[in-house]
């Protein structure tokens, strides 16, 4: 019978990878992506009609006064491309360090409303991707190598080698992995590999709040709810989480809802997090480290809480005497007549 329920408990886990991953990355395509067109909104809104022909809803179009503040927006990080005038064409500037994915839908869904209105059309990428990651995968694993790792780290803790530790120590302990693992992921990423170069110190902060978040959260759960509490946090944001973050893909290339659900989980605000710092000078990265904040907050007050409403060790029972110690002062019950 045990062997059953784990063989169940094993499809239900691997039905929810299959149908989180697949959900969400097996039809990618352009969902609201943000455009800057220089002009009026009157030319914005015409050109986003275009766009809505070609791929309904794949486009969210707005008008910008001048090239330089397209151009801005992209490297802010409030738009993804750039329709720019030059007559007597037009360029679309773009920056393949938002993702190649959604770079690449955006400018053949461009380049064929330009085709049709029989408009010249030049690229020009001001942010690309480094030679040696031409599809920002590195990005992605420095995410994963910190986020899993961190929920076994939490598990084994309060499961096995921390199981007797207070809660407070059990929060110690967490925090001190949590820098050590973001240093040497940061470590080996950028001087080792050379991947994600030029901001260590930033990556380093997201890093260690990315693996506190996710260690103290998953602790905080195994501590309350026991195994099934572990599970849930750990399909909330491994198969999830990686899933409606769209990894390489970006958020505007899957499902709008399920983005704004990844949005919300270590993995979604992680990964903006990580490229914003590296690729665009640290520009709109606010939001993505104050919900990995709130993630690490909540899951310390929850794991800090269990030291008052839940037994001090994971799994142990109360160490009661085998056999009650008899009273050398009490007499033997008399035999009733």
């Amino acid at each position: 019978m045990g062997s059953v329920i784990g063989a169940l408990g094993a499809t239900f886990v691997s039905l929810v990878f299959i149908a989180s991953f697949m959900g969400a990355l097996h039809a990618p395509g352009p969902r609201a992506v943000p455009i800057a067109v220089v002009g009026t909104q009157a030319q914005a809104s015409a050109i986003g009609d275009s766009l809505g022909k070609v791929r309904s809803g794949g486009y969210d179009v707005s008008s910008y006064p001048t090239a330089q503040a397209a151009r801005d927006a992209i490297l802010d990080r409030k738009v993804d491309a750039a329709l720019l005038p030059a007559p007597p064409g037009a360029v679309l500037a773009v920056a393949t360090a938002a993702g190649s994915a959604v770079t690449n839908a955006t400018v053949a869904d461009v380049s064929t409303v330009a085709q049709a209105s029989g408009t010249q059309l030049a690229l020009q990428n001001i942010r690309p991707l480094p030679a040696n990651d031409p599809q920002g995968i590195s990005q992605v694993f420095f995410v994963i190598a910190l986020l899993a790792p961190s929920l076994v780290f939490a598990n084994m803790l309060v499961t096995r080698f921390g199981r007797a530790m207070h809660p407070v120590g059990q929060l110690l302990s967490i925090l001190a992995y949590s820098v050590i693992v973001a240093a040497v992921a940061v470590a080996v990423t950028d001087p080792g590999i050379g991947a994600l170069t030029g901001a260590p110190w930033g990556l380093f902060g997201i890093g260690t709040l990315l693996a506190f978040a996710a260690a103290v959260t998953a602790a905080a759960a195994a501590r309350w709810a026991r195994g099934l509490g572990y599970l849930v946090v750990f399909l909330l944001f491994i198969p999830v989480g990686v899933a409606s973050s769209g990894t390489t893909l970006g958020p505007h290339m899957i499902t709008q809802w399920y983005a704004d659900v990844g949005k919300a989980l270590p993995a979604g605000a992680a990964l903006p997090a990580v490229q914003n710092t590296v690729y665009f000078s640290g520009n709109d990265t606010a939001t993505p480290l104050l919900i990995l904040s709130a993630w690490a907050v909540a899951g310390a007050m929850a794991l800090a809480l269990t030291a008052y409403f839940r037994p001090p060790a994971l799994g142990a029972g109360r160490h009661e005497p085998a056999h009650p110690t008899a009273d050398p002062g009490a007499t033997a019950p008399q035999a009733q007549a």
